[in-house]
C-alpha cells in the first residue's frame, strides 16, 4: 500500500486552515491543498488528486456530510477515503456516516501534533481495500 502523502482538507475557519495546514506539512511532510469553499471542493479534489480527504462538519452553504454524499455521487471521487473533523455531531449522524463509507472520524479541538498520526492511523487502517 503507497504511504499516505496528499490530503484535501475542506474547512470554512481560515484560523483551523492554517493550524491543520501547519500540522500537516510541516509536522507531517504531507502535501495539502486546502479548500475553504465547500462549493467547489470536487472539483478541487478532482484537480489535485488526493489520497485522502479531511471534511468538516460545519460549514455555511453545504456542509460534510451533505458534500460526502455528493462526492459518492461523483464519479472522480466516491473512491476517495474521507475523515470528517467535527466539533459536536450524534452517535445517530456518526453511525449513517459510517454507513455511507466514511473512513474515519476526528473530534474538535485536536491536537495538531498529533493530527498526521491520527490520519497516517486512519489511512492504514484501510489498507486491505486500498490498491497497491
Amino acid at each position: 500500500m503507497p504511504a499516505l502523502q496528499r490530503i484535501c482538507y475542506v474547512e470554512d475557519d481560515e484560523d483551523i486552515q492554517r493550524i491543520v495546514r501547519l500540522a500537516l506539512e510541516r509536522i507531517g511532510g504531507l502535501t495539502v491543498d486546502v479548500v475553504a469553499d465547500p462549493g467547489t471542493a470536487i472539483e478541487r479534489m478532482v484537480a489535485f488528486q488526493p489520497d485522502l480527504v479531511v471534511l468538516d462538519w460545519m460549514m455555511p452553504g453545504i456542509d460534510g456530510p451533505t458534500l460526502f454524499r455528493r462526492m459518492r455521487d461523483h464519479p472522480a471521487t466516491r473512491h476517495l477515503p474521507v475523515v470528517f473533523i467535527t466539533a459536536k455531531a450524534s452517535e445517530r449522524e456518526l453511525q449513517e456516516l459510517r454507513a455511507l463509507g466514511a473512513a474515519g472520524m476526528l473530534s474538535k479541538p485536536f491536537s495538531p501534533k498529533d493530527l498526521p498520526g491520527q490520519l497516517r492511523a486512519i489511512w492504514n487502517s484501510l489498507g486491505a481495500d486500498r490498491p497497491d
